[in-house]
């Protein structure tokens, strides 16, 4: 378990000790992914989405049999980017597992292959692509996808920011990543967002590629009644933490 200085985690996940409540909806989203529906979860910014699909992540009936990926498209204005930020965060997880996977990533997304190269210094394989490396974007999805129906393990893509894809350059990408999703048999995917009525337009329109075509979730601030025993338990330890360093000292 990781330990911090800090008992107050301001942003990002670290581990279930710095996990508040959230059990329901823990829960909710694992049952979900694992029937294989794909799920939308809607709240506003700051409320623990990333947090929640994090946690989802780390339970022992999501990693030991699940290959699991996260992207948040806030800051991509284009479907290029969204690919490359898909294509940069599955190549990193794989990476750890050996040469191995890293030559079958790359034997089924064979547009990126120009970018794998060694680290001259540590040996390390990098991914060293640009934007401008990713010539065909809707090519390189088709591969991604692809490689993710031909893995070894199901997977799960969690995709933070989602409604960004409504400002992408391109008009159809909507469409585009529906049939991709639609026609991946081995991938369940999360779509993460926080502007309530373009994430609801996109999924409850009939008018809209992504109609009905999932669970949804919408989280609300977490109970004071959970929050407190919380906090009280983190600062418990905290401070016998502190006291143990000035006893030292």
């Amino acid at each position: 378990m990781a330990i911090v200085n800090n008992p107050f985690i301001v942003g990002g996940y670290l581990s279930p000790h710095y996990f508040c409540d959230r059990e329901v909806e823990t829960e909710q989203l694992i049952r979900n992914i694992t029937n294989g529906r794909n799920v939308v979860i809607i709240s506003v910014r700051r409320m623990g989405k990333t947090g929640l699909i994090r946690h989802c992540f780390y339970q022992d009936e999501i990693k030991e049999h699940y290959y699991t990926f996260f992207i948040d498209i806030y800051a991509t204005a284009s479907l290029r980017e969204f690919v490359f930020a898909l294509g940069k965060e599955i190549f990193e997880k794989l990476k750890p597992k050996g040469m191995k996977f890293i030559e079958r990533f790359f034997s089924v997304i064979s547009s990126l292959r120009a970018g794998f190269k060694l680290d001259s210094v540590t040996g390390e394989p990098t991914f060293d692509i640009g934007l401008g490396d990713i010539h065909t974007a809707e090519t390189t999805l088709d591969e991604i996808f692809a490689y993710l129906e031909q893995a070894d393990k199901p997977c799960i893509v969690a995709i933070d920011e989602f409604q960004q894809i409504g400002n992408y350059t391109e008009k159809n990408v909507e469409a585009i990543l529906r049939t991709k999703v639609q026609h991946c048999q081995n991938a369940r995917f999360i779509f993460a967002g926080s502007q309530k009525h373009i994430m609801m337009n996109m999924f409850n329109s009939p008018a809209r590629p992504f109609y009905q075509s999932v669970s949804m979730m919408h989280l609300d601030a977490i109970p004071l009644v959970a929050y407190k025993p919380f906090v009280k338990h983190l600062l418990k330890g905290f401070s016998l933490k502190i006291r143990n360093v000035l006893k030292k000292n």
